[in-house]
């Protein structure tokens, strides 16, 4: 089973669906027993579909999303 920092580490790619059957399977059995990852996960994902949703967003300038999008980009590399 996977420990807190490594599901964090793997968070994006197990939401993705990138991650082997095997390490899903140890996020699926690190989440039966580990409420703060549950919070944090369900969290992340709230925070992905507002940002997604506001991005999709008229009221916001170009500049604005063409910045926002840059900054995603770069940091998720790291």
């Amino acid at each position: 089973m996977i420990c807190c920092k490594e599901c964090l580490e793997l968070l994006h790619d197990y939401i993705e669906g990138e991650l082997s059957a095997e390490v899903h399977a140890s996020f699926e059995d690190h989440f039966e027993d580990c409420p703060p990852c549950i919070v944090f996960l369900n969290t992340y994902k709230a925070a992905i579909h507002m940002s997604q949703t506001t991005l999709k967003s008229n009221d916001i300038p170009d500049i604005v999303k063409e910045r926002l999008k840059k900054f995603i980009d770069k940091n998720k590399a790291e």
